[in-house]
């Protein structure tokens, strides 16, 4: 709507531009609405900002820099060519009115009426700022000797005292002399630690997808993780004292009984060879079947020679007349099936043999069948 303000503006018939001069003066406004009331007395009502801390005379309390108020604004005066300003404003505590003039003279305010400044001045050497020349001082120390004589020694010791300071804005100014090289020093940096983030997370994110933990954050490798790393890796293959006694009484198990003692430590192993020399898999495959054959060998072997022992200590003890139970179960020897009648089957009975009677049959000694 901003553009059509200079459009829409309506001109009654009775309307003279040499009577009224604008519409504001055909209706009897101004442009500044309520801000002119007092416009016909040169009085303007605008914003003012407290320029300083002040005490209020009305009701005696703090009114802090910064507090803005409604002013009567006008003008009271020139000095030379700089007009001079009055505002006047009533405190928002009370009902006393504030009157602050400009004083173009001392760059500064004058209280005239309704409160009093809170004094806050301070010299500016003293909190390490640039106080005002004072051109007379100079031209003293420079025209008096005594004077510039006695001034000397606090000259020295200020010097002295400054020292580390101008030393420090010294090395400031001396590093951002050349602020290309140092920007362009401090960019590279950026990059290279913007590329071992990225391949850090690009590495991250394999290795929680190869382990399927999510979203799991994963803590930056340390020089303690990384030894003991090597350690596992080193020693991964290492064998306890149980282990050894293990794998040496399997690797008994499977040699042959009745082969040489010398040819005991060529038998292959499966887990690797005598020599040190890593197995192909063909040769470890090829070592453990003999291995297994060599294992049923030895326990088809160690059955029987328990049965043979048991048979030889009953008949040894059937030779001593001693009536000892047998241990061993009793063979039973079962006719041929043959088509026979009812009556003969019913006769058929089984005969219990004797197994020494067998085995010495099978040895041929007759003494022992007869008995």
């Amino acid at each position: 709507m901003g553009e059509r303000k200079g459009q829409n503006f309506y001109y009654p018939p009775d309307f003279n531009y040499k009577t009224h001069k604008s519409l504001n003066g055909y209706h009897g406004t101004h442009a500044l609405r309520e801000r002119a009331k007092k416009i016909d007395q040169g009085i303007l009502v605008i914003r003012f900002e407290m320029p300083f801390n002040i005490w209020c005379l009305g009701c005696h309390n703090h009114v802090g820099m910064g507090v803005r108020y409604n002013a009567e604004k006008k003008k009271c005066g020139m000095y030379y060519t700089t007009p001079l300003y009055e505002f006047r404003m009533k405190c928002h505590l009370c009902d006393n009115y504030y009157v602050i003039r400009t004083d173009p003279k001392n760059f500064d305010y004058e209280l005239v009426e309704g409160c009093s400044r809170q004094e806050l001045r301070f010299d500016p050497t003293d909190i390490a700022q640039v106080g005002a020349v004072d051109r007379g001082f100079a031209q003293k120390l420079a025209a008096d000797a005594m004077f510039k004589k006695e001034h000397e020694a606090s000259d020295k010791e200020k010097a002295a005292g400054e020292e580390g300071r101008v030393e420090k804005l010294e090395w400031i100014q001396e590093r951002m002399r050349d602020d290309f090289s140092a920007n362009s020093y401090l960019r590279a940096q950026f990059r290279n630690e913007k590329k071992y983030l990225n391949e850090s997370r690009a590495s991250d994110a394999n290795l929680r997808e190869k382990l399927s933990i999510g979203t799991t954050k994963l803590l930056p490798e340390s020089e303690e993780d990384r030894r003991m790393a090597s350690m596992m890796t080193r020693y991964k293959n290492s064998k306890t004292h149980g282990d050894h006694l293990h794998s040496t009484r399997d690797k008994i198990e499977s040699r042959r009984i009745f082969d040489h003692p010398n040819t005991l430590s060529d038998t292959p192993s499966p887990s690797g060879s005598s020599s040190g020399v890593p197995m192909t898999s063909s040769e470890r495959l090829k070592a453990t079947m003999q291995a297994e054959r060599d294992k049923r060998i030895n326990a088809t072997f160690s059955s029987s020679h328990r049965l043979l022992h048991q048979i030889s200590t009953l008949s040894s003890a059937s030779n001593l007349g001693i009536k000892r139970k047998s241990t061993v179960p009793s063979l039973i020897v079962r006719k041929k099936k043959t088509p026979v009648d009812s009556k003969t089957l019913e006769a058929e009975t089984s005969v219990p043999v004797n197994p020494i009677s067998l085995v010495s049959a099978d040895y041929g000694d007759s003494s022992d069948a007869s008995e």
